[in-house]
């Protein structure tokens, strides 16, 4: 088996590193309609996963809506 699956998506310390946030602020996020933070993804039991893909969209359409 190949990890290319496991690189299409993020451990949630990897998305809390990649924005600079802690879990407050991420739970936050994740619950907040206004914002639109991608859902994650279960991969078992206590393991969530962030789609890359997702994640740059959500930033895209973020800057976007700042400029």
């Amino acid at each position: 088996m190949t990890n290319t699956n496991l690189q299409t998506y993020l451990t949630r310390k990897e998305v809390l590193t990649r924005y600079g946030i802690g879990n407050t602020t991420l739970y936050r996020w994740m619950n907040d309609e206004d914002i639109q933070f991608p859902k994650s993804y279960s991969m078992g039991i206590r393991c969530a996963r962030w789609k890359i893909t997702e994640l740059e969209e959500w930033e895209q359409q973020r800057k976007a809506a700042n400029d």
